[in-house]
């Protein structure tokens, strides 16, 4: 489960089939549904990932950076087809309606790829600048955009034009050059950044084209915007190719005469044009705008869109230079928070999560969020708007780098106290808001765990760049619902203003029979949480300087957070209520959390604080440094383990509740009392200490001790301290024990306080280590080293049981993970199961099994369903009647393009895939409309895909000339016109079908001939 970190290279979505594409720098494609569906495709190529596109709901084209193009079926989850273009892809695009996949080479040529049938068309476009600007040099495609309402227009970018380019003609529509002379406001800076600041020696400078980037359509089709790399944003009428306004964020009227303008440095510039649920209100994202601020994203909302038959083009531009309703900013938060250390991280790739079923407008139908893919491979996600949803659940692997992980945990839960704090969840909380909610995850069979117990679950504990911590039940094929996780985020809370540190999490640690929960954060400071409500009064903003302390103990505190408590909370859950500060900034090197409802936390300076957590909070013990019990160690020693127990300390003849401290520095165990006071509270007494228990380790953090295993001498179960446990003490119990070490290659049994049970060294060295309950036999120390071996020792002898090796393939994966630093706080849980972190944000389920009682178990299991048959694609939008009435839009059918791209002998589909995907096609869904952007084909009563959009006419226009009832009237008026229009083309269609359908046979030949030159 999860993903490298900034290892993304490639994303699309589907809104109708509401699946979600990632491909990564490994050659992997994971395809995400709801909960925790997730197919992963290998590809064995040498190139990388460049580009996903979803296709006719049943197809996933990957294309590589090699010209590599691969068809996945989501039906199947195989390869259905193989393409390696004559070149390097520059740029794709595709339709969620058509058959088609449109690939852009570097030689500036496009080439058509047949998706559905597998093969490469006969149809291609040569470089369309040569035939614009003959003396330009050559260029690579650098865009492609179908025209969001004709199927037989494209716009396609070069390095100083952008085409819009006719299917249905074979032609050239008109051509969109942006030039300055130097009269323009714009060319000093455009001339500028053309020459390199070099100066022309000889003569005045001449004309100026800036280098373009890409080109967008406006969602009617009617306006072009064009991003040019002096970073001038473009518009033009798509009709006459007139220049409407040039401008930058902050300047504009650059194509206009005048004095110079102050230009500012723009970075890598990306734009998106987006629009509302009505196709008519738009806003234009803009990323790379500045140099200096390559996180922030520009919107420019022009709201309505001004009516094109009755606006001038001076109107038009003016519209464009100021925004109706005004600019803004988004600022993300870029995952390296020192930008000084290595390259430069800005936004390469905007994709808009568009409204479910609503596949169209170039994938930008009313987002409500958008994804970022940024230069280092790393993946972003922000809300459009702050009236967008606060959180939203993401697929479980997702969410490992979105934002990335700091922490990461594994632990058993008792099934009552798991299903305890869920069910108050569920009863109170409302429904969790899911990103996506496609695909459905099969029933995964998965072998009984030598020790699985069904009254334990395991739980996921991870902690996140942003203030989040996550609770996730990830017990072998029962997780399947997004009500099985707990999210609680502490930025808002614990944000003082001082920097990530104040609420970037380090480490967590959790009690789930008390409810309880441990932060550690990165300034060193400490978040005590509880499973509660948020208080009813408004939250104060006050710094902690002025929040009541609740206790203190020498130089630590606890501070009072409940009124401080912000944020969006599924209450009840965890609210951090508390705060442990020690006045020296320390850094946490280790902290526990027990059943009991006490903490202990270690810090790299030596200090140690033991807190009562259920009970106070209180500070009832503030250790400065913990050589003071150990004066014979020399050079810096810290706490690096830590574990509370209830057992019998010596011959005392009762049981006590035991802090055990493990160090480094040879491996030292320090043993401490908790002891109750006539007064209620408790003190902490140190009992005794072992030394050098690794002592032939020659490094300092090779003789550390990474775990603590207390246990139950008489019956072999865990005596690690818990509610029940610390309540019977009153009892008079008497708990043998015995204290299991762990280090990279020493383990050994202790029993209290200094006697040493029995040592062995490893030869191997341990990655992590544990105590597995093999049913019905007893107990086993389970160690996995990195040479691939799961090594079992009886206890307390140590003596050896068995050497289990991974699988091959399980090997190869893991052979450099085991070696390196985040595999050592993998964990062995005692069902069997061991959680190994193969990086930060990276994990794999391994698990000990008996084969004897598990072979009717299938030998693969099988993969999550991606495909949904009953997701129809609604019909693509198309131009209004009146604009088609007037040739300043064509209509042309999905059965045209195909026969003018493919020819008249089209191959029928070898493959199931296909009929799959007709199914689900406008074609067999012919009474499904789009409102008044269905075009010619409607039914009375049709089943609407996509809401009707709403014609909002203003009260007042500031570009009218008479009075807004009249203008309001006018509208009204040519509304009705155009609804007419499409009612008589409708009629008009039916009559003339059988003479046209007579026609396009000879036209399509003519046409076919002359394109291929027969």
């Amino acid at each position: 489960m999860g993903l490298p970190v900034d290892s993304i290279a490639a994303i699309a979505y589907d809104p109708v089939q509401s699946l979600l594409a990632v491909g990564t720098t490994n050659n992997t494609i994971h395809v995400y549904g709801q909960s925790t569906v997730e197919v992963v495709f290998g590809l064995k190529s040498l190139g990388s990932v460049s580009h996903l596109r979803f296709v006719k709901g049943v197809y996933l084209v990957c294309v590589e950076t090699s010209g590599s193009i691969t068809v996945l079926s989501l039906e199947s989850k195989e390869i259905l087809g193989h393409y390696l273009a004559h070149g390097t892809v520059c740029a794709v695009e595709s339709d969620p309606s058509l058959d088609w996949l449109v690939v852009g080479l570097n030689n500036g040529s496009l080439i058509f790829y047949d998706v559905d049938r597998l093969t490469l068309t006969p149809f291609r476009v040569d470089n369309l600048q040569k035939v614009v600007m003959p003396k330009q040099k050559m260029s690579p495609v650098l865009s492609i955009e179908w025209h969001p309402r004709d199927i037989g227009s494209l716009l396609i970018s070069y390095s100083h034009c952008i085409v819009q380019y006719s299917i249905a003609s074979g032609g050239i529509k008109n051509a969109f050059i942006y030039q300055l002379d130097p009269s323009c406001r714009g060319f000093e800076y455009s001339n500028l950044i053309e020459t390199g600041g070099k100066k022309k020696l000889f003569g005045s400078p001449k004309e100026v084209c800036p280098r373009v980037i890409e080109a967008h359509y406006h969602p009617n089709g009617l306006h072009v915007v064009t991003v040019h790399a002096d970073g001038t944003l473009a518009f033009w009428d798509s009709n006459s190719a007139t220049l409407l306004e040039a401008r930058t964020i902050k300047e504009t009227g650059l194509h206009k005469q005048g004095p110079p303008a102050q230009v500012g440095a723009c970075g890598e510039m990306r734009a998106r044009w987006i629009t509302g649920q009505d196709p008519e209100l738009t806003l234009l994202l803009v990323t790379g705008a500045t140099a200096e601020a390559p996180d922030v994203i520009d919107i420019l909302d022009f709201g309505y869109t001004l009516k094109y038959s009755m606006t001038s083009h001076e109107k038009q531009g003016e519209f464009y230079r100021k925004p109706q309703e005004g600019q803004r900013k988004i600022h993300v938060k870029f995952n390296r928070r020192l930008q000084e250390q290595g390259p430069l991280e800005y936004i390469t790739y905007l994709l808009p999560l568009a409204a479910e079923a609503q596949p169209y407008f170039n994938g930008s139908h009313n987002p409500s969020r958008i994804f970022l893919l940024s230069s280092l491979g790393a993946l972003y996600m922000s809300p459009l708007n702050p009236l967008s949803p606060p959180d939203m659940t993401m697929p479980p692997s997702l969410a490992t780098i979105l934002p990335p992980l700091t922490f990461s945990s594994s632990e058993s839960v008792k099934r009552v106290n798991w299903f305890s704090i869920l069910s108050n969840r569920r009863a109170k909380g409302a429904p969790p808001n899911t990103l996506l909610s496609g695909g459905a995850a099969s029933n995964k069979l998965y072998p009984r765990s030598i020790g699985l117990d069904e009254g334990y679950h395991t739980v996921s504990i991870k902690a996140h760049e942003n203030g989040s911590v996550c609770l996730l039940d990830v017990t072998s094929g029962e997780y399947n619902d997004d009500e099985s996780i707990v999210q609680i985020n502490l930025k808002d809370t614990l944000d003082n203003g001082t920097g990530s540190a104040s609420y970037r999490p380090i480490s967590v640690s959790c009690s789930f029979e008390s409810r309880e929960m441990l932060v550690g954060l990165a300034n060193g400071n400490v978040a005590i949480c509880k499973f509660t409500k948020a208080g009813v009064n408004p939250p104060s903003r006050s710094g902690y300087d002025q929040c009541a302390v609740q206790h203190s103990n020498g130089t630590a505190k606890i501070i009072d957070l409940s009124r401080r408590i912000l944020g969006n909370f599924s209450q009840p859950s965890f609210m951090p209520v508390s705060l442990l500060q020690t006045e020296s900034s320390d850094r946490i090197s280790c902290l526990k959390l027990t059943d009991a409802g006490f903490a202990a936390v270690g810090y790299k300076s030596g200090r140690l604080v033991v807190c009562d957590i259920s009970r106070g909070p209180a500070v009832i013990m503030n250790l400065e440094n913990i050589t003071r019990h150990l004066p014979s160690v020399s050079g810096e020693c810290y706490v690096t383990s830590l574990e509370f127990s209830i057992m019998e300390y010596g011959q005392d003849g009762y049981s006590s509740l035991l802090l055990f401290v493990g160090t480094n520095s040879g491996g030292n165990l320090m043993t401490f009392k908790i002891v109750p006071q006539s007064n209620g509270a408790f003190d902490v007494a140190f009992a005794d200490k072992t030394l050098g228990l690794n002592y032939r380790s020659k490094e300092n953090e090779d003789s550390r001790l990474d775990k603590i295993m207390p246990i139950n001498a008489a019956t072999g179960e865990s005596a690690v301290a818990t509610l029940e446990m610390f309540r019977a003490l009153a009892r008079n119990i008497v708990i043998p024990g015995y204290v299991v070490v762990s280090s990279k290659r020493d383990l050994r049994v202790l029993k209290t306080p200094k006697q040493k049970l029995a040592h062995k060294v490893v030869d191997e060295t341990c990655v992590s280590c544990g105590i597995v309950n093999i049913r019905p036999k007893g107990i086993a120390l389970a160690a996995l080293t990195e040479t691939g071996f799961v090594k079992l020792f009886s206890l307390p002898s140590l003596g050896d049981v068995a050497d289990i090796k991974l699988p091959v393939d399980i090997y190869k994966k893991l052979q450099n993970v085991l070696k390196g630093r985040a595999a050592q706080n993998s964990t062995v849980i005692s069902s069997g199961e061991i959680i190994v972190l193969m990086s930060t944000s990276e994990t794999l389920n391994l698990l000990i099994y008996d084969e004897s009682k598990n072979k009717s178990l299938p030998k693969t299991n099988p993969t999550d369903l991606l495909f949904n048959k009953n997701a129809i694609i609604p019909p693509r939008p198309t131009a209004g009647a009146l604009l088609w009435a007037k040739g300043q839009a064509s209509y042309i059918s999905s059965q045209d393009l195909a026969s003018l791209i493919a020819g008249p002998n089209r191959k029928p589909a070898k493959h199931s895939e296909s009929e799959l995907a007709y199914n689900i096609s406008p074609e067999a869904n012919p009474n499904m409309s789009y409102g008044a952007y269905a075009g010619a084909i409607a039914s009375k009563e049709p089943e609407k895909a996509y809401e009707q959009p709403v014609r909002r006419a203003t009260s007042t226009n500031p570009y009218a000339f008479g009075t807004g009832g009249f203008m309001k009237t006018m509208r009204d008026g040519l509304d009705a016109v155009e609804e007419g229009m499409n009612q008589y083309a409708s009629g008009l269609s039916e009559s003339m079908n059988e003479t046209v359908e007579s026609l396009k046979r000879s036209f399509y030949s003519l046409a076919i001939k002359s394109k291929f030159g027969v």
